[in-house]
Protein backbone atom coordinates (compact mmCIF):
# COMPACT_ATOMS: atom_id res chain seq x y z
CA UNK A 1 0.00 0.00 0.00
CA UNK A 2 1.24 3.44 -1.00
CA UNK A 3 0.22 6.42 0.63
CA UNK A 4 1.35 10.47 0.56
CA UNK A 5 2.09 10.18 -3.62
CA UNK A 6 4.57 6.88 -2.77
CA UNK A 7 6.06 8.47 0.44
CA UNK A 8 5.84 5.95 2.54
CA UNK A 9 4.84 2.35 1.96
CA UNK A 10 3.37 -0.66 3.58
CA UNK A 11 4.43 -4.10 2.99
CA UNK A 12 3.55 -7.20 5.51
CA UNK A 13 2.74 -4.59 8.08
CA UNK A 14 6.42 -3.24 7.69
CA UNK A 15 6.41 0.66 7.07
CA UNK A 16 9.33 1.38 4.75
CA UNK A 17 10.79 4.88 3.60
CA UNK A 18 12.57 5.23 0.39
CA UNK A 19 16.00 5.83 0.94
CA UNK A 20 15.56 9.34 -1.00
CA UNK A 21 13.28 10.46 1.87
CA UNK A 22 15.18 9.56 5.01
CA UNK A 23 18.25 11.15 3.41
CA UNK A 24 16.22 13.99 3.32
CA UNK A 25 14.72 13.84 6.53
CA UNK A 26 18.19 13.99 7.88
CA UNK A 27 18.55 17.43 6.44
CA UNK A 28 17.62 19.57 9.29
CA UNK A 29 20.48 18.23 11.41
CA UNK A 30 23.26 18.91 8.43
CA UNK A 31 21.48 22.60 8.44
CA UNK A 32 22.03 23.21 11.44
CA UNK A 33 25.59 21.82 11.51
CA UNK A 34 26.03 23.87 8.68
CA UNK A 35 24.62 27.10 10.28
CA UNK A 36 26.57 26.77 13.46
CA UNK A 37 29.80 26.26 11.50
CA UNK A 38 29.94 28.61 9.07
CA UNK A 39 28.86 31.50 10.83
CA UNK A 40 31.28 30.39 13.49
CA UNK A 41 34.03 30.06 10.74
CA UNK A 42 32.98 33.35 9.59
CA UNK A 43 33.27 35.45 12.76
CA UNK A 44 36.17 32.77 13.88
CA UNK A 45 34.98 32.56 17.21
CA UNK A 46 32.85 29.25 17.89
CA UNK A 47 30.39 31.02 20.74
CA UNK A 48 29.44 33.90 18.67
CA UNK A 49 26.54 32.11 16.89
CA UNK A 50 24.01 31.31 19.40
CA UNK A 51 23.05 27.39 19.83
CA UNK A 52 19.32 28.20 20.01
CA UNK A 53 19.36 30.13 16.64
CA UNK A 54 20.74 27.42 14.67
CA UNK A 55 18.66 25.23 16.10
CA UNK A 56 15.27 27.15 15.77
CA UNK A 57 16.56 27.85 11.90
CA UNK A 58 17.11 23.94 11.44
CA UNK A 59 13.75 23.44 13.05
CA UNK A 60 11.93 25.37 10.57
CA UNK A 61 13.61 23.55 8.16
CA UNK A 62 11.63 20.32 9.43
CA UNK A 63 8.69 21.75 9.42
CA UNK A 64 9.13 23.20 5.03
CA UNK A 65 9.86 19.47 4.41
CA UNK A 66 7.19 17.56 6.36
CA UNK A 67 5.07 17.64 3.50
CA UNK A 68 1.80 16.13 3.41
CA UNK A 69 -0.44 18.08 5.86
CA UNK A 70 -1.27 21.44 6.50
CA UNK A 71 0.99 24.14 8.64
CA UNK A 72 -0.38 23.99 11.94
CA UNK A 73 -1.01 20.50 11.61
CA UNK A 74 2.62 20.16 11.00
CA UNK A 75 4.38 22.43 14.06
CA UNK A 76 2.08 20.87 16.31
CA UNK A 77 3.48 17.17 15.35
CA UNK A 78 7.19 18.80 15.27
CA UNK A 79 6.09 20.34 18.96
CA UNK A 80 4.39 17.13 20.15
CA UNK A 81 7.83 15.25 19.16
CA UNK A 82 10.19 17.60 20.61
CA UNK A 83 8.19 17.04 23.58
CA UNK A 84 9.52 13.35 23.90
CA UNK A 85 10.50 12.03 27.42
CA UNK A 86 13.68 11.28 26.34
CA UNK A 87 14.43 14.43 24.66
CA UNK A 88 13.16 16.52 27.48
CA UNK A 89 15.24 14.28 30.39
CA UNK A 90 18.09 14.76 27.94
CA UNK A 91 17.01 18.79 28.27
CA UNK A 92 17.10 18.48 31.71
CA UNK A 93 20.12 16.94 32.66
CA UNK A 94 22.15 19.10 30.51
CA UNK A 95 20.99 22.20 31.73
CA UNK A 96 21.59 20.76 34.94
CA UNK A 97 25.40 19.59 34.02
CA UNK A 98 26.07 22.52 32.74
CA UNK A 99 25.19 24.16 36.14
CA UNK A 100 27.41 21.95 37.55
CA UNK A 101 30.10 22.66 35.62
CA UNK A 102 29.87 26.37 35.75
CA UNK A 103 29.43 26.11 39.71
CA UNK A 104 32.67 23.73 40.12
CA UNK A 105 34.94 25.90 37.71
CA UNK A 106 33.79 29.08 39.49
CA UNK A 107 34.25 27.62 43.15
CA UNK A 108 37.96 26.51 42.15
CA UNK A 109 37.20 23.00 41.84
CA UNK A 110 39.26 22.88 38.48
CA UNK A 111 42.18 24.37 39.87
CA UNK A 112 41.94 22.20 43.13
CA UNK A 113 41.79 19.15 41.06
CA UNK A 114 45.03 20.08 39.20
CA UNK A 115 47.04 21.23 42.12
CA UNK A 116 46.42 17.93 43.62
CA UNK A 117 47.62 15.99 40.83
CA UNK A 118 50.49 18.72 40.79
CA UNK A 119 51.62 18.17 44.27
CA UNK A 120 51.21 14.59 44.59
CA UNK A 121 53.63 13.61 42.04
CA UNK A 122 56.84 15.15 40.25
CA UNK A 123 57.52 17.67 37.89
CA UNK A 124 58.27 15.16 35.59
CA UNK A 125 54.94 13.74 35.73
CA UNK A 126 53.36 17.32 35.16
CA UNK A 127 52.19 16.56 31.39
CA UNK A 128 50.55 12.85 32.39
CA UNK A 129 49.04 14.10 35.77
CA UNK A 130 47.09 16.91 33.93
CA UNK A 131 46.24 14.75 31.09
CA UNK A 132 44.97 12.83 34.54
CA UNK A 133 43.14 15.85 35.58
CA UNK A 134 41.81 17.01 32.41
CA UNK A 135 40.33 12.97 32.43
CA UNK A 136 38.93 12.79 35.56
CA UNK A 137 37.58 16.20 35.41
CA UNK A 138 35.42 15.72 32.11
CA UNK A 139 33.92 12.59 33.33
CA UNK A 140 32.56 14.43 36.58
CA UNK A 141 31.04 17.33 34.44
CA UNK A 142 29.99 15.51 31.96
CA UNK A 143 31.38 17.58 28.77
CA UNK A 144 34.72 18.23 26.83
CA UNK A 145 34.27 21.84 25.31
CA UNK A 146 33.86 22.34 29.37
CA UNK A 147 36.76 20.91 30.58
CA UNK A 148 38.39 22.63 27.20
CA UNK A 149 37.54 25.99 28.38
CA UNK A 150 38.62 25.71 31.96
CA UNK A 151 42.11 23.57 31.55
CA UNK A 152 43.43 25.19 28.22
CA UNK A 153 44.66 28.75 30.06
CA UNK A 154 46.17 26.67 32.67
CA UNK A 155 48.16 24.97 30.45
CA UNK A 156 49.39 27.54 28.74
CA UNK A 157 51.09 28.81 31.53
CA UNK A 158 52.20 25.52 32.77
CA UNK A 159 54.13 25.61 29.56
CA UNK A 160 55.16 28.95 29.70
CA UNK A 161 56.90 28.11 32.74
CA UNK A 162 57.75 24.63 32.50
CA UNK A 163 59.45 25.62 29.03
CA UNK A 164 57.15 23.34 27.02
CA UNK A 165 55.52 23.77 23.74
CA UNK A 166 52.32 25.41 24.27
CA UNK A 167 50.64 23.09 21.13
CA UNK A 168 51.96 19.99 23.44
CA UNK A 169 50.24 21.04 26.51
CA UNK A 170 47.11 21.97 24.67
CA UNK A 171 46.89 18.64 23.59
CA UNK A 172 47.02 16.58 26.58
CA UNK A 173 44.22 18.65 27.74
CA UNK A 174 42.32 18.00 24.66
CA UNK A 175 42.71 14.33 25.03
CA UNK A 176 41.75 13.95 28.47
CA UNK A 177 38.79 15.90 27.78
CA UNK A 178 37.41 14.12 25.38
CA UNK A 179 38.15 10.47 26.87
CA UNK A 180 35.85 11.59 30.36
CA UNK A 181 33.37 13.13 27.81
CA UNK A 182 33.16 9.53 26.24
CA UNK A 183 32.53 7.42 29.45
CA UNK A 184 30.94 10.34 31.59
CA UNK A 185 27.79 8.74 33.03
CA UNK A 186 25.94 12.75 32.88
CA UNK A 187 26.80 13.49 29.45
CA UNK A 188 24.10 14.78 26.91
CA UNK A 189 25.65 12.22 24.17
CA UNK A 190 25.59 9.33 26.80
CA UNK A 191 21.77 10.70 28.17
CA UNK A 192 20.61 10.34 24.90
CA UNK A 193 22.22 6.96 23.70
CA UNK A 194 20.78 5.23 26.99
CA UNK A 195 17.55 6.49 26.69
CA UNK A 196 16.85 5.89 23.02
CA UNK A 197 18.42 2.28 23.15
CA UNK A 198 16.59 1.35 26.74
CA UNK A 199 20.20 0.31 28.32
CA UNK A 200 21.57 1.35 32.32
CA UNK A 201 23.59 4.01 32.29
CA UNK A 202 25.88 2.45 34.42
CA UNK A 203 26.40 -0.53 31.60
CA UNK A 204 26.82 1.99 29.31
CA UNK A 205 29.68 3.10 31.23
CA UNK A 206 31.05 -0.31 31.58
CA UNK A 207 31.35 -1.35 27.74
CA UNK A 208 32.88 1.94 27.18
CA UNK A 209 35.75 1.45 29.69
CA UNK A 210 37.27 -1.52 27.66
CA UNK A 211 36.97 0.95 25.04
CA UNK A 212 38.26 3.88 26.63
CA UNK A 213 40.73 2.84 28.80
CA UNK A 214 43.16 0.98 26.92
CA UNK A 215 43.60 3.80 24.53
CA UNK A 216 44.10 6.47 27.83
CA UNK A 217 46.72 3.95 29.72
CA UNK A 218 49.14 3.91 26.26
CA UNK A 219 48.65 7.54 26.33
CA UNK A 220 49.85 8.68 29.33
CA UNK A 221 52.68 6.30 28.97
CA UNK A 222 53.77 7.85 26.05
CA UNK A 223 52.95 11.09 28.28
CA UNK A 224 55.39 9.76 31.18
CA UNK A 225 58.40 9.03 28.21
CA UNK A 226 57.44 12.49 26.73
CA UNK A 227 57.12 14.70 30.06
CA UNK A 228 60.29 13.64 31.25
CA UNK A 229 62.20 16.60 29.87
CA UNK A 230 59.90 19.41 31.71
CA UNK A 231 61.61 21.03 34.55
CA UNK A 232 60.49 22.01 38.10
CA UNK A 233 59.40 25.68 37.76
CA UNK A 234 55.78 25.37 37.75
CA UNK A 235 54.16 27.25 40.58
CA UNK A 236 51.10 26.43 42.14
CA UNK A 237 48.81 27.98 44.10
CA UNK A 238 49.86 27.40 48.00
CA UNK A 239 45.60 27.86 49.20
CA UNK A 240 44.29 25.26 47.74
CA UNK A 241 41.19 23.66 49.16
CA UNK A 242 41.56 20.10 48.61
CA UNK A 243 37.41 19.32 50.02
CA UNK A 244 36.50 21.55 46.57
CA UNK A 245 37.45 17.92 45.02
CA UNK A 246 34.80 15.82 46.57
CA UNK A 247 31.52 17.25 44.25
CA UNK A 248 33.77 15.44 41.55
CA UNK A 249 34.17 12.19 43.18
CA UNK A 250 30.35 12.50 44.74
CA UNK A 251 28.95 12.28 41.24
CA UNK A 252 31.55 9.59 40.17
CA UNK A 253 30.49 7.60 42.49
CA UNK A 254 27.01 8.02 42.79
CA UNK A 255 26.91 7.66 39.36
CA UNK A 256 28.46 4.54 39.31
CA UNK A 257 26.44 2.87 42.17
CA UNK A 258 23.11 3.38 39.54
CA UNK A 259 21.99 6.08 41.39
CA UNK A 260 19.45 8.65 38.97
CA UNK A 261 21.27 11.47 37.03
CA UNK A 262 19.05 13.59 38.44
CA UNK A 263 19.49 13.19 41.68
CA UNK A 264 23.44 13.25 41.46
CA UNK A 265 23.36 16.50 39.61
CA UNK A 266 21.24 18.03 42.17
CA UNK A 267 23.42 16.72 45.16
Amino acid sequence: MKKGNGIIEKDNDVMQVPARRGWLALSPVVVFLLLYMAVSIILDDFYKMPVSVALMLSSMWAIVIYRGRPLLQRIEDFSRSAGHANILYMIWVFILAGAFAAIAKESGSVMATVNLALRVFPPAFVVPMVFFAACFISLSIGTSVGTVVALTPLAVEIAETAGGSVPFFVAFVLGGAFFGDNLSIISDTTIAATRSQGCDMSDKFKANLWIALPAAVITLVLYVILGAEVNDNVVLSSDTDWWLILPYLTVIVTAVMGINVTIVLTL
